[in-house]
């Protein structure tokens, strides 16, 4: 039997009641689901961002997660195309669009193997605009030499991951060294606006692929 949704009406409210409760046959008003003792709440401040990319070596160069001050994860935008005939109008979906990614940074000085340093943010901008050789100022016009690929973990608070997210195709769009300010005590960043182009989710809890719909030939 074919899957169905007409019985999904708004006048049908009878499906949503629990004769088994001990409401009187109502809508129990509590937490429900959210309620159970196993549910893990993803929090926003459990989370790492890093960032990898070749350079000419056997041995990817990273930008690492622990200067990463404010990040996000993936945004898609699906195009609507609209279909008209006649008096009426409606919308299917075309093509999706990865949208940039805003990732701030703290900027901070140190030794050669910390912070922001020739082998981290800076290193990798200047891998794809060399702004440090203004007379030359070359460009790389290899993507397999410039472009990154970024990781994304959401955790627990026992450092178990819950989610896991790769982008591949990275590269800064846009580098902002941000405002300076004397009255204020708050550190330097920066802001990396990233373009990325393919995207991968991964769910850790549980360890599974997502439930999708197959694609289907023509019935």
């Amino acid at each position: 039997m074919a899957c169905t949704i007409d019985s999904l009406n708004p006048s049908d409210v009878v499906t949503l009641l629990d004769p088994d409760s001990n409401c009187g046959g109502r809508l129990p008003m509590g937490l429900g689901a959210l309620g159970n003792g196993k549910v893990i709440f993803k929090r926003k401040f459990r989370w790492t961002f890093e960032i990898q990319y070749c350079c000419s070596s056997d041995t990817p160069k990273t930008v690492a997660r622990e200067f990463v001050k404010i990040g996000a994860r993936p945004q898609i935008d699906i195009e609507e195309i609209e279909i008209n005939y006649l008096n009426g109008k409606m919308w299917i979906p075309g093509k999706g669009t990865w949208q940039t990614m805003t990732v701030t940074y703290y900027d901070v000085s140190g030794s050669s193997n910390v912070g922001i340093n020739t082998s981290s943010v800076l290193g990798w901008i200047a891998t794809i605009y060399d702004f440090t050789d203004p007379f030359c100022l070359p460009m790389n016009s290899v993507p397999e030499q410039y472009e990154g690929v970024a990781r994304l973990v959401l955790w627990d608070g026992c450092g178990n991951p819950l989610e896991g997210w790769i982008l591949r195709h990275v590269w800064p769009q846009s580098v902002n060294w941000g405002d300076l300010d004397m009255s204020s005590s708050e550190e330097c960043t920066v802001e990396l606006t990233l373009r990325y182009s393919e995207v991968s989710y991964q769910s850790f809890c549980p360890d599974q692929s997502l439930d999708k719909c197959p694609c289907v030939a023509c019935p």
